[in-house]
């Protein structure tokens, strides 16, 4: 259980910018970093023929260099027709790495990379940008609906007893205060505006074995603290599929998801991260 700490020794070294609009912070590099997982999906109108082995194939020869295994699996769905519910299937490609530590996944409706082995914005970056181009030159979806990028943290073991010095007292809420030894679980949202588009945040308390996202925060068998920044485009007229600009966004997106996790926890974090502050 988290030891609660009074308010007057909370620590001072949290960011005074704006966490929407003002300036990012130089990125520190944390060698134990408290990231789970980083996705970014985009999406576009479903194109059916995306469920062809053979319309697929020159995709999958273009970064098989990259994502050499692959399987197929078949995502279940819930269809509303005539006020009738049915299960149905939609086919999700997937694409790995050698080492399995990157994920690519492709669906008639978008493509999304994920990976629990990240290095830095700009790579990650540069890997979309690869993806998103041998898609434009293979598949040749001709707009785009959503562009988002997805970081999660989580805390836990002998960190996690130093929340409160860890993460921003707006943030931690409920976790600070005398009576938090009687939690068993918090969960706050909020969704919000920011200069390149918007996000939504989401943090909390959960027990051992448990997870509100089991696809990028498996479940551990100690307690833990999360934050899930979840920042996007979605457009109400669908874009131009351009690879380029598309990239341009996630990395816009993925330096915003930046400038809230700073924001929302202390210096003294990063240091106990291994961040040379």
């Amino acid at each position: 259980m988290v030891n609660p700490h009074p308010p007057n020794n909370m620590p001072t070294n949290f960011s005074s910018e704006n966490p929407f609009t003002g300036p990012v912070p130089e990125t520190i590099h944390l060698p134990n970093t408290p990231l789970t997982s980083v996705l970014v999906q985009v999406r576009f109108p479903e194109i059916l023929s995306i469920a062809k082995t053979e319309f697929i194939a020159d995709f999958q020869e273009s970064i098989r260099a990259d994502y050499p295994l692959h399987h197929l699996d078949q995502d279940p769905i819930l269809e509303l027709n005539n006020s009738n519910i049915r299960q149905g299937f939609i086919p999700n490609w997937r694409f790995f790495d050698k080492e399995r530590q990157w994920r690519l996944s492709l669906t008639t409706s978008f493509v999304s990379l994920e990976t629990r082995a990240y290095q830095s914005r700009s790579d990650f970056t540069q890997r979309t940008e690869a993806i998103m181009h041998a898609l434009l030159a293979t598949i040749k979806p001709s707009m785009t609906t959503r562009i988002g990028v997805r970081y999660v943290d989580r805390i836990h073991g002998p960190k996690l007893e130093q929340l409160s010095h860890f993460v921003r007292p707006e943030i931690l809420g409920l976790c600070i205060r005398d009576y938090q030894e009687n939690l068993n679980r918090t969960f706050s949202e909020i969704v919000c505006e920011t200069d390149v588009g918007l996000m939504t945040s989401r943090w909390g308390y959960i027990p051992a074995n448990q997870t509100h996202e089991p696809e990028l925060m498996p479940p551990i068998s100690v307690p833990s603290w999360f934050l899930d920044i979840d920042a996007y485009n979605e457009f109400t007229q669908p874009e131009a599929f351009d690879a380029d600009k598309i990239t341009s966004h996630v990395m816009k997106l993925a330096t915003r998801t930046y400038g809230f996790f700073r924001w929302a926890v202390s210096d003294e974090l990063l240091k106990a991260c291994g961040g040379r502050i």
